[in-house]
């Protein structure tokens, strides 16, 4: 039973490895100019890269839990939490901490954007952005895994996150909070929406 136990568990870990691989495979290919149906006007490149492969890896993952997911991952994009004050607490007082160990000076300044590409960053970075990324990083390698991995997983997508940011260290302190916040509630949204909120906060300081 043991060893059989322990199969099952190498199968799903390199199940999990593969989709992750394929979707870090689709948020990288380059799309032919024909076939981009979504376009920014926005020239902030930094917030806009790879806006067509974050759209396409979503997509990828909406497929795969509709069609291959088992129902007890539904539970992860459950509205309840969202119905709590709690939960919000928990948010805000993650995200300070997070502001707190960065120790970085606050300095307000608003990008060379009119309103239309305002709406349009907002779009990005506060909707689209944090699903892809918390799809990626805190669904699949956190949220999918058994609990028993949860906090060795949780190091892992960090670290992983991190490296495709160009500030690492912010970057891992920052992984290692929406973590938490998918270990502590068990769900997707809870992450995401502390996502949207600091990229909210980091456009202008």
């Amino acid at each position: 039973m043991a060893l059989k136990g322990s199969i099952k568990t190498g199968m799903n870990a390199i199940l999990i490895l593969v989709i992750f691989f394929i979707g870090l495979f689709i948020s990288g290919i380059q799309i032919p100019e024909q076939f981009v149906l979504i376009k920014s006007t926005i020239s902030e490149e930094i917030y806009i890269a790879k806006l067509q492969n974050k759209l396409l890896v979503i997509m990828y993952f909406v497929i795969l839990l509709v069609l291959i997911a088992k129902k007890e991952y539904y539970a992860i994009c459950y509205l309840f939490p969202l119905k709590k004050k709690r939960t919000y607490l928990w948010i805000v007082g993650v995200l300070t901490t997070v502001v707190l160990i960065q120790h970085h000076p606050f300095s307000f300044h608003l990008l060379p954007l009119d309103f239309f590409e305002y709406m349009q960053l907002l779009i990005i970075i506060t909707i689209i952005t944090p699903i892809y990324e918390e799809l990626m990083f805190r669904g699949l390698l956190i949220l999918v895994p058994p609990k028993k991995f949860s906090y060795p997983m949780l190091i892992i997508s960090s670290v992983v996150f991190a490296s495709f940011h160009p500030n690492f260290w912010d970057a891992l302190i920052l992984g290692i909070a929406l973590g938490i916040l998918a270990i502590r509630f068990r769900n997707l949204l809870v992450p995401i929406i502390a996502h949207s909120l600091w990229n909210l906060f980091a456009i202008f300081y």
